[in-house]
C-alpha cells in the first residue's frame, strides 16, 4: 500500500468537545457552495449581458435556475441562523443545568481567538492586491478599519474587493452581544422564553423587510437588497438560530426524548425542503409584502431545525464530502471573491451559447472548483485556530525557541472521522443537544 502524502484529515475541523455534529458542517456547506455559486454564476451572468450574448432569461427552465442560482445569496442568511444556535447553545445548555458556568473571558478569548487570525490574513492579501492591481484607488483607512470590523459603519459602501466582509463585521456585533440576548434562556417558562423569543423575531424581521424594501437591487438582480449592513437589518436570522437552540435542549430534570418514529423523521426531509422552497420564493413575495421576510424566517427554521431532526436529508448532510466542505466555509467564503474573476476570466470565452448551458455546465462546475481550491488553504489558513491552547502552545514555542513545536497545530489525531460516523449512526434523542458545536 503506498502512503498517503497528504492526510484527509487535515482537511477535517478540529473537534475538541464531547461530539462531533456531521449534518450541522453539512449544512454549512449548503450555505457556503450557495454563495459561491451565486457569486460566480453572476459573474458570467453580467459579463454576457455587457457583451449582449445573450438576454435576460425568458424560458420555464431559464427562469427556474435563474431564480435558483440569483438567490444563492440567501446562504448568507442562513449562516446567521446557524451562528445564532451554535452561539447560544452553550447558554441554553448553561440555563438548563447541562454545562458548567459559562466564563464571559473565555467566549470572548475563544472568538477572538477563533476568527481574528485567518480573517487579518486575507484583509492584508486584499490589501496587497488592491495595491497591485489599482494603487491609485487604494484606500488604507479603509482596511484598517476593516481591521476593527468598523468598515461598512465608517465608510457605508461594499468593499470593491473584499466584499463579503460586509457580513463578518455583522457576525462580530452579534458575537458582542450574543451574552446579552442569552439572558433570555434564564426565563423559567418555556412558553414565555419562547414567546419573547417569537415576538423579538417579528419585530426585527418587519423592521429588516421595511429596510429591503426601500430601495431595490441594480440590474440584472433587481427587487429588495438582498441585507443590510448593520445587526438591525439581520438580527432576525440571529434570533431564529437561537429559537432552534431553545428547542434543542431538554429541561432540566425532565425525561429524555425517546427517538422519534421514522415516519416523523421522513416528514422533517419534507419540512426542510419545504422549508427551502420558502426561502427561495420568499423574495418573489417581499416585492410587495413585507410577508416575504417571514416566510424566508420560517424556511430558514425549517431548514436548521430539520437537518437534525429529518432522516434522509440528515444523512446527505452527513456525508464527509459535505461536512468537509461545511467545515471549511469560513476559509472558502474568506478566500473565494480572490478566485472568481480569475476563474471567470478563464472561461468567460466558452460562454455564451446558452444561458442553460453556461450555468450548468460551466457556472456551477466553476464554483464547486473555486470552493475546493479554497478547501486547500483549511489547513494553514484557518485550522490551526481550532485547537482552544493554540496561542499558548506558539507562546511556548517561541519562549523556548522552539519553532518545530508549532508543527503540533498541523497534526492530524483529530480527525472527526469516527465521531462522524458514530453520531451519523447512532439515532438522536433532541436536535444537537448534548454536543459541542465549534465554530
Amino acid at each position: 500500500m503506498r502512503p498517503r502524502l497528504i492526510s484527509t484529515a487535515l482537511f477535517r475541523r478540529v473537534v475538541s468537545g464531547s461530539a462531533f455534529v456531521p449534518e450541522l458542517d453539512g449544512l454549512r456547506a449548503v450555505a457556503i457552495l450557495a454563495v459561491v455559486a451565486f457569486h460566480t454564476s453572476g459573474y458570467f451572468l453580467v459579463k454576457n449581458l455587457e457583451r449582449g450574448a445573450y438576454a435576460a432569461p425568458g424560458q420555464f427552465l431559464e427562469q427556474a435556475i435563474y431564480w435558483i442560482l440569483t438567490h444563492g445569496f440567501l446562504g448568507v442568511q442562513l449562516f446567521f441562523v446557524i451562528s445564532g444556535l451554535v452561539i447560544s447553545l452553550p447558554f441554553v445548555r448553561q440555563a438548563r443545568g447541562h454545562g458548567g458556568e459559562l466564563r464571559m473571558r473565555d467566549y470572548f478569548v475563544r472568538r477572538v481567538t477563533r476568527i481574528e487570525p485567518p480573517y487579518l490574513l486575507a484583509l492584508c492579501i486584499y490589501f496587497v492586491i488592491a495595491w497591485r492591481l489599482s494603487p491609485a484607488t487604494l484606500n488604507p483607512t479603509e482596511y484598517l478599519a476593516g481591521a476593527l470590523y468598523a468598515r461598512h459603519a465608517l465608510f457605508h459602501e461594499q468593499n470593491w474587493m473584499f466584499y463579503v466582509s460586509w457580513s463578518l463585521e455583522i457576525e462580530i456585533q452579534f458575537y458582542l452581544l450574543a451574552p446579552l440576548f442569552a439572558l433570555v434562556f434564564r426565563t423559567p417558562s418555556a412558553l414565555l422564553r419562547r414567546g419573547l423569543l417569537i415576538a423579538a423575531i417579528v419585530a426585527s424581521g418587519y423592521y429588516a423587510a421595511h429596510f429591503r424594501m426601500q430601495s431595490s437591487e441594480p440590474p440584472p438582480l433587481g427587487g429588495p437588497l438582498q441585507h443590510g449592513w448593520w445587526l438591525g437589518t439581520e438580527l432576525a436570522f440571529f434570533l431564529v438560530g437561537m429559537l432552534v437552540a431553545d428547542l434543542s435542549v431538554r429541561e432540566a430534570g425532565s425525561r429524555p426524548v425517546h427517538a422519534p418514529p421514522r415516519r416523523a423523521a421522513y416528514a422533517w426531509d419534507i419540512g426542510f425542503l419545504a422549508g427551502l422552497a420558502a426561502a427561495l420564493c420568499s423574495y418573489q413575495v417581499l416585492q410587495h409584502s413585507v410577508a416575504g421576510i417571514f416566510l424566508l424566517l420560517t424556511g430558514l427554521f425549517l431548514v436548521t431545525l430539520g437537518t437534525s431532526r429529518s432522516c434522509l436529508i440528515r444523512a446527505t448532510l452527513s456525508h464527509p464530502a459535505a461536512y468537509t466542505i461545511g467545515g471549511a466555509c469560513y476559509t472558502i467564503y474568506l478566500f473565494h471573491p480572490l478566485l472568481t474573476p480569475v476563474v471567470g476570466r478563464i472561461l468567460l470565452p466558452a460562454t455564451g451559447s446558452s444561458y442553460v448551458f453556461d450555468m450548468i455546465v460551466i457556472a456551477l462546475p466553476a464554483a464547486l472548483g473555486i470552493s475546493l481550491a479554497c478547501l486547500l488553504l483549511f489547513p494553514i489558513v484557518e485550522r490551526p485556530f481550532m485547537y482552544r491552547g493554540w496561542p499558548s502552545l506558539v507562546a511556548d514555542a517561541f519562549r523556548r525557541r522552539d519553532i518545530r513545536a508549532i508543527g503540533r497545530l498541523f497534526n492530524t489525531c483529530d480527525s472527526p472521522r469516527d465521531t462522524a460516523r458514530a453520531s451519523h449512526t447512532s439515532r438522536h434523542t433532541e436536535p444537537f443537544a448534548g454536543k459541542t458545536l465549534r465554530q
